[in-house]
């Protein structure tokens, strides 16, 4: 893997719409509001758009390694909020 961050857990409470993403190498979380989001058949979360910013002017991608096992990461983009996409491992 690059050195792009590595999200840990990733949380959304679909009626609420509070997501928490934890990253590897801290112990905080990052909580956001999904004001928009997708899952595949396999109820995976496959895109965001959060009510505010969560990465980091150079970064370009996430990348995932949940239930001890590496998964696809996220695309990031976006000036005002963050806008997360699933991309290839």
């Amino acid at each position: 893997m690059a050195n792009n961050r590595v999200i840990k857990k990733i949380s959304l409470n679909e009626e609420s719409r509070r997501l928490v993403i934890q990253f590897r190498g801290s112990s905080q979380a990052i909580e956001a509001k999904a004001l928009d989001f997708k899952k595949d058949k396999l109820g995976n979360i496959v895109y965001l758009l959060l009510d505010r910013l969560i990465h980091k002017a150079n970064e370009a991608c996430f990348d995932c390694f949940l239930n001890n096992e590496w998964q696809n990461g996220f695309s990031v983009l976006g000036c005002y909020v963050t806008e997360m996409d699933r991309r290839p491992l």
